[in-house]
């Protein structure tokens, strides 16, 4: 990264991020769509936004995370990802995405202490909870989604270990209390995440992108996570935050200070998400070093948004940043609180539960 720092980078010329070639260096960083059916399966409006979002000049998809555990959901409009996920739908969604030009990439998850008991009908489990047998199993689980996502055509993985789920869980120190080889040091709480990267790279081969999301701010020495991530062989990584979603009203990127002190050394793409909202304020961040930009919600707000840029300089996005879409599909059916028309699978998975949260 030290000798990218001084590169010049342009939002719309072509790119390579791994083993992928990119129309542009956009991405959309990975966000829940809630479109599952009740009990975790795929549909076609799940594949629709995939669809547009390539159509619409989104360079690189990071899907809504999918969990690899079908008893640990994080909500119950979230995909589950293992051997009984309709793999018609989800070739569909790759072709339909290769097919406007862009690439596709799920992402893939474990809830861990943010899996919902209501849904679940058992408590989350968190990094104290499993045995180092359940844990073996758990790294198969990854695997076998990895897996059935290069069978259906998919490009690649990201692995989340970011946001409060099972992996970010496992890296917090004080979320992850195991006094055996997976708690203790930050090496030690890399173990779990380097098993599962590692069992992931052997099954699936150099030409299936390896990336992972993690936290800023989640493991107390962020420059030693990136290079306990980078020694793990993986494509690129994602930086967020756990402190992600009480910036509402921030319109500027969240974490690039914070990413730009620890990245010296570090060689592997560094890809910033949070707070962009303007071509301008993409162009900051390439010019900051980083070859590429995350977007999240002002894709949902206007899934044409990276089009709009790219046909107008000084494009800003109508999103207010105000956080309402992490819960407004609860209150009516759809993704934003500017928009009006209904999402009928929306209606399906949350109608019974409006109003409750």
């Amino acid at each position: 990264m030290d000798g990218e720092e001084c590169m010049q980078y342009k939002l719309f010329e072509t790119a390579r991020l791994g083993p992928l070639h990119l129309k542009n260096r956009t991405v959309r960083s990975a966000t829940n769509e809630h479109l599952s059916t009740l009990d975790g399966q795929i549909t076609p409006a799940w594949v629709q936004v995939q669809r547009e979002l390539a159509e619409r000049e989104v360079g690189l998809i990071i899907t809504g995370h999918m969990t690899v555990d079908r008893s640990q959901r994080a909500d119950e409009g979230q995909v589950v990802l293992d051997r009984r996920i309709d793999h018609s739908l989800l070739r569909q969604a790759a072709e339909e995405v290769h097919r406007a030009g862009g690439r596709i990439v799920a992402q893939i998850s474990h809830s861990g202490l943010k899996g919902m008991e209501r849904v679940n009908g058992c408590r989350p489990k968190g990094p104290d909870d499993f045995t180092e047998e359940e844990l073996d199993q758990l790294v198969e689980q990854f695997i076998d989604g990895a897996r059935i996502c290069q069978a259906a055509g998919l490009d690649g993985v990201q692995i989340h270990h970011a946001h409060g789920y099972l992996l970010s869980n496992f890296l917090n120190p004080q979320e992850n209390h195991r006094t055996d080889s997976y708690g203790g040091c930050l090496e030690n709480r890399f173990r779990l995440p380097a098993r599962i990267l590692a069992g992931v790279r052997a099954a699936c081969g150099p030409e299936f992108a390896l990336l992972v999301k993690v936290d800023s701010n989640g493991c107390g020495d962020l420059r030693a996570l990136l290079r306990l991530c980078q020694g793990a062989g993986v494509d690129g990584i994602e930086i967020s935050g756990l402190d992600f979603a009480t910036r509402a009203g921030e319109k500027k990127p969240f974490f690039l200070h914070e990413i730009m002190e620890a990245r010296e050394g570090v060689e592997v793409p560094l890809i910033p998400v949070g707070g962009v909202f303007s071509r301008k304020t993409a162009e900051q961040v390439l010019e900051a070093g980083f070859p590429f930009v995350s977007f999240s919600r002002s894709l949902i707000c206007q899934p044409d948004f990276i089009s709009h840029m790219k046909e107008n300089p000084e494009a800003e996005s109508r999103c207010f940043a105000c956080n309402g879409c992490y819960k407004i599909y609860r209150q009516r059916p759809v993704r934003c609180v500017q928009h009006t028309q209904p999402l009928k699978q929306l209606e399906i998975v949350f109608g019974p539960y409006h109003q409750k949260d």
